[in-house]
């Protein structure tokens, strides 16, 4: 049974003529005879008397006629749920999925605290999409890695985390305590591409290259299985996270690798929010909520 059906069956149960309610509808007869068959066959029940030149409802088609009345207007009555809510306040968030899932639970957490009455829609895509969603007013945070480098847009960091390198388990530096980046100039580095995050991959690659690191193998995505296989077939070694509840660190979970801390202090992950200047005052609680966040989170972001 489908709202199609229902429709197909009023219109008949309304004009009593199969021709006419088909005319109304824009529909031929032949179909809409079917429908309503079909319907019947459904219910176990017919909904009409039919005789070669009249049509009527049967007793229980007269019943069926009030509640599938009803059902075509509450259906028809969700096409203005959305205008007639428009005017609710709501703040767009953007989230990317490889940033850590808690700086996204801890901004909607204090948004719902601040401003308890704010609808929160989130979208999830990379963070390259979501900065030009903001610049193009789509958005109104973003959940992603720091820094943004887009003009106009101010940032917050919410967490922030070591880099590890990714090997085999059975690779000759697998044994190392901690390792630094010089300590990779002979090897062969995995990269992933800059057009998910182009200002933090580039960051990044810049590191790598001042080290001394010229064997880079820039991969054309960011998926992080892809990586890892990458590591695994070719010797290959690939900077990644460090932190327990990142799926990245779900992948190299796996006892066939093995990721060694890097000592690089300079070198840190940084996840938090990026919003428009323009945009504090006119969204929705954003202004408190932004203020909140930076008395929470600012002096000390969450270690990943």
């Amino acid at each position: 049974m489908d709202i199609q059906q229902l429709r197909y069956f009023l219109a008949v149960a309304d004009e009593l003529h199969f021709g006419r309610a088909a005319e109304r509808l824009h529909v031929t007869a032949p179909p809409l005879s079917r429908r309503i068959r079909e319907l019947e066959h459904e219910l176990g029940r017919e909904l009409f008397v039919r005789e070669h030149h009249r049509v009527e409802l049967t007793p229980f088609g007269q019943v069926f006629q009030g509640r599938a009345d009803e059902v075509v207007r509450s259906f028809d009555g969700l096409r203005q749920l959305a205008d007639d809510h428009q005017d609710m306040p709501r703040c767009r968030i953007g989230a990317a999925p490889l940033t850590p899932p808690k700086v996204l639970d801890a901004v909607l957490a204090v948004y719902r605290e601040t401003a308890p009455g704010v609808e929160l829609p989130v979208t999830l895509a990379s963070s390259a999409e979501l900065l030009n969603d903001l610049s193009a007013d789509r958005i109104d945070l973003a959940v992603v890695h720091l820094p943004v480098g887009t003009a106009g847009v101010e940032s917050l960091v919410i967490a922030r985390g070591a880099f590890g390198i990714a090997m085999a388990a059975a690779d000759e530096l697998a044994d190392r305590a901690t390792l630094t980046l010089r300590d990779l100039r002979h090897r062969q580095v995995v990269v992933t591409s800059p057009k998910v995050h182009p200002t933090v991959v580039g960051e990044n690659k810049a590191a790598l290259l001042e080290a001394g690191i010229t064997r880079l193998v820039t991969l054309p995505h960011n998926d992080v299985v892809q990586v890892a296989a990458h590591v695994l077939r070719t010797g290959a070694v690939a900077l990644t996270v460090l932190g327990e509840d990142l799926p990245v660190s779900r992948v190299y979970a796996d006892p066939a690798f093995r990721v060694v801390p890097l000592d690089e202090p300079g070198l840190v992950l940084r996840a938090g929010i990026a919003w428009r200047g323009d945009s504090e005052k006119p969204v929705p609680g954003l202004r408190d909520v932004l203020a909140a966040l930076r008395e929470k989170y600012e002096a000390g972001p969450i270690p990943l």
